[in-house]
């Protein structure tokens, strides 16, 4: 990958070089441009050192660039590294299987086959007495709804008679205050 140069490498220095020329211009000599280059090294070089993160990752540059290069992940078996991790992240939900599989190894021994044994003749005679629950069922519905029913013709049989109660109090005091007017 060192050793050669792309179309797209040469389009990008070209770039550069025409950004540089157009801050530093195109006239300036050799000389002009080295002693430019060795000024803008030596600030770079001041500002970096002010900083000891950027000392700490610039003496690490070379490793970070070998882990960052997709050939490092290439020279190991993408599959085997993919198949590790794929492990290594669902080793909780290998752990709770486990657990669980044992939990069924023991409750195989709760569950008796020979209590099972009627279990036939049992769901015969469960047929008829679902239909009977399912009929109850129907008929404590149907019972409902005669009370909800029953219940708003109380309620409204209330409201009618509190209504007639809060008129003959309006008439009666209507009559007490005509009495007590005509005193």
């Amino acid at each position: 990958m060192a050793g050669s140069v792309t179309a797209t490498d040469l389009a990008m220095l070209e770039n550069r070089v025409e950004q540089l020329e157009r801050v530093y211009g195109k006239n300036t000599t050799e000389k002009e441009a080295v002693k430019i280059l060795e000024e803008l090294n030596t600030k770079v070089d001041k500002m970096l050192g002010k900083h000891p993160k950027t000392q700490a990752l610039l003496k690490r540059l070379n490793e970070l660039s070998t882990y960052t290069d997709p050939g490092f992940i290439m020279r190991y078996d993408p599959s085997k590294f993919i198949q590790q991790e794929y492990v290594v992240g669902s080793t909780n939900r290998i752990q709770k299987a486990a657990e669980d599989a044992k939990k069924i190894a023991d409750l195989k021994n709760v569950v008796n086959p020979g209590n099972l044994k009627n279990a036939t003749e049992l769901d015969k005679r469960m047929g008829p007495l679902t239909l009977k629950c399912l009929k109850l069922h129907e008929d404590g519905e149907e019972v409902n709804k005669e009370v909800n029913e029953l219940v708003g013709k109380w309620n409204d049989i209330l409201n009618t008679l509190s209504e007639q109660f809060v008129m003959w109090d309006n008439i009666l005091r209507e009559a007490e205050e005509k009495v007590k007017e005509n005193e």
